[in-house]
């Protein structure tokens, strides 16, 4: 027989949530290592293909009902042909990591010789945001912290120049306005409210769950700095630009999620995320 999501995971058929939960934290810690410290491009490949697997697993047994459907094919497919030394049970086919290409690595092309566009990469075992979900997103949040900007901006217009103290006290407002919107939420659910809304979230690239402090400041921290460090709308401008860039990249992997800043994707909020340990 196949291996099941119990035995993937280490625990018995009616072990509790609480206790799957728990040994699922554990695999995925083990591997979360293993993939970002691999000595090995097969080493890290492996961890990224088995932390899918894993996530896949969670997915399942998280949910109560697709628990029950799953527990009922399980007892189906045992009982179904019990002389056969081999009784394939069926699982959630988890995509294999799409292959990076290489920096000097021609595109593929299609049929017509033209450069072809490559699929949206998102986590092993998860399912990569549509672009449409995205951009509602991002206007959602735009339209959000926008309002409270332009407010903010024209507090500050309204001020004195010799009022430097209110000046700082009003950027050092702002700065913490701006994270308690995008960095506290994806650190807490991998949602800000655009995402919410548009039911999307931001994740670890390698894991699949919720990024820690450091990435999701990281991944937030440059158009942060651009609105409110340059002057009138052109950080607003440049901070847009670089926070929509990936729809200019053919992987739709964007500057704020690469892995030196974020490390993150944005997928389809069709599971429950765990936060880091």
């Amino acid at each position: 027989m196949s291996e099941t999501h119990y035995e993937l995971l280490g625990v018995e058929p009616d072990a509790s949530k609480e206790d799957i939960r728990a040994a699922y934290r554990d695999r995925i810690e083990e591997l979360r290592g293993k993939a970002e410290k691999g000595r090995s491009d097969q080493a890290r490949e492996g961890a990224r293909v088995e932390t899918a697997r894993l996530n896949a697993a969670w997915q399942v047994l998280s949910d109560p009902f697709q628990r029950q459907r799953y527990d009922a094919g399980l007892a189906d497919a045992s009982g179904a042909d019990t002389d056969q030394e081999d009784v394939v049970v069926e699982e959630e086919a988890v995509p294999a990591p799409a292959r990076r290409r290489g920096l000097f690595e021609p595109r593929p092309r299609d049929a017509r010789g033209r450069p072809s566009r490559r699929e949206p990469e998102g986590v092993p075992g998860a399912e990569a945001a549509p672009v449409g979900r995205r951009l509602a997103a991002l206007a959602i949040d735009v339209l959000t912290m926008g309002a409270v900007f332009i407010g903010a901006t024209s507090l500050l217009a309204s001020v004195s120049s010799d009022s430097v103290g209110l000046v700082i006290v009003l950027v050092i407002g702002l700065f913490v306005l701006f994270n308690a919107y995008f960095v506290f939420p994806t650190v807490r659910t991998g949602q800000t409210l655009g995402k919410r809304l548009t039911h999307i979230m931001t994740v670890d690239a390698d894991t699949g769950q919720l990024l820690t402090w450091r990435r999701a400041t990281l991944r937030y921290i440059v158009p942060i700095v651009l609105v409110i460090g340059l002057p009138g709308s052109l950080g607003l401008m440049i901070a847009l630009l670089f926070g929509i860039s990936w729809v200019l990249i053919d992987t739709r992997v964007g500057l704020m999620d690469r892995s030196y800043l974020g490390h993150s994707r944005v997928v389809l909020a069709r599971y429950r995320p765990e936060p880091p340990q």
